[in-house]
């Protein structure tokens, strides 16, 4: 089991529940989804940053000391207070920053078929990115782990001002650093800024179509999935280097195939999805890889332990998945549960999948 982030080569401090365990740079995007009926939904929060905050909440770790998640959200004049409480009912340290002289990151996003599969979206106003420099005075800047969701020159600055930052506000810790790559980002022109930046980050993870569309050669059929190229490509990207020692990891979100998981210290692990492929389970698998890697980043800053982390990510996709829009969250007998049911059960039905063998 591989792991390389030992607990000593941090500052134990920042354990404390001032400090979080993660904080998301990503948008919070104001939806407009539009089916194929004509039926119309306004006002559906989502964005990568609110569904990589949801699957870092969703952890137990997180239900224990929710405030150990923390989220910025940048607002404008028309955001809406139903998704502000709906936010703040999770109990995380939220910070939201308010424009009136702009108006919210919208989207429109339509669905052209029955089975959710496909679909458009646009950004219907100036999207409003978080930046490091809006966490500056927060506690949030102490946070021991950040995802982003970047274009390579954008991460490159966001690393040097957050590494900025933090130092003359005193945190002397390294803070373990997640990069999304944007998906307009990803292309054969961008693979070598790719590989720069993935030397500066300790988690590189684009989903498989991104990682095809940066590193592949441009001929593979689209509608085949080449687990064993995937795997390939994600090795000769570690062999070029990722993570500021060389110890970081590549984890390519492969949808309803899973995902897998490489460092220099782990062996390329393929986990599977939670929900099989045409499951009565499966409605909407948007944000559903950001959600993955909150949970993924929570487990990972806690345990180094890759496997953990994958095992937990793929739980937080799945309960993302069942439905358009956020999961329901609910409280049974002072348990929380999502859709339903606690995600440590869900967890140790997972770990039982993982003992059956998944053929490639």
């Amino acid at each position: 089991m591989g792991s390389y982030f030992s607990k000593s080569s941090r500052d134990r401090s920042e354990d404390s529940p001032e400090h979080p365990a993660f904080v998301s740079l990503g948008m919070v995007v104001l939806d407009e989804i539009r089916f194929p009926n004509g039926t119309i939904l306004h006002d559906v929060a989502g964005g990568s940053g609110l569904y990589s905050t949801l699957g870092a909440r969703m952890t137990d770790t997180a239900a224990a000391r929710p405030q150990t998640v923390g989220c910025c959200v940048l607002a404008g004049s028309d955001f809406p207070d139903a998704v502000e409480q709906a936010i703040k009912s999770w109990g995380i340290a939220l910070t939201i920053k308010r424009d009136a002289s702009r108006l919210s990151t919208r989207g429109l996003l339509t669905y052209l078929g029955g089975s959710f599969k496909e679909k458009t979206f646009e950004y219907t106003t100036p999207p409003l990115q978080p930046t490091p420099a809006d966490l500056s005075g927060s506690p949030l800047l102490r946070s021991k782990a950040f995802h982003f969701l970047a274009t390579p020159e954008l991460m490159d600055t966001f690393a040097t001002d957050l590494a900025v930052l933090r130092l003359e506000a005193a945190v002397a810790s390294q803070s373990l650093m997640v990069w999304e790559p944007a998906p307009a980002s990803c292309n054969p022109a961008n693979q070598n800024a790719h590989l720069k930046i993935a030397k500066c980050v300790d988690i590189y993870s684009p989903n498989h179509v991104e990682f095809l569309a940066t590193f592949g050669s441009g001929d593979e059929p689209l509608a085949e999935f080449d687990r064993k190229s995937i795997e390939d490509k994600a090795l000769r990207v570690l062999e070029c280097g990722v993570g500021r020692n060389g110890d970081g990891a590549v984890v390519i979100r492969c949808g309803e195939h899973g995902c897998v998981v490489a460092s220099s210290s782990y062996s390329a692990r393929w986990f599977p999805a939670f929900h099989s492929s045409g499951s009565s389970r499966v409605v909407d698998a948007t944000g559903a890889g950001n959600a993955f890697l909150g949970a993924f980043t929570v487990i990972f800053g806690i345990a180094s332990d890759l496997t953990e982390a994958a095992i937990a990510g793929s739980v937080a996709a799945s309960f993302v998945i069942e439905q358009v829009g956020l999961p329901d969250r609910t409280s049974r007998h002072g348990r929380e549960m999502w859709n339903g049911e606690e995600f440590s059960a869900r967890v140790d039905r997972f770990r039982t999948m993982l003992k059956t063998p998944v053929n490639g």
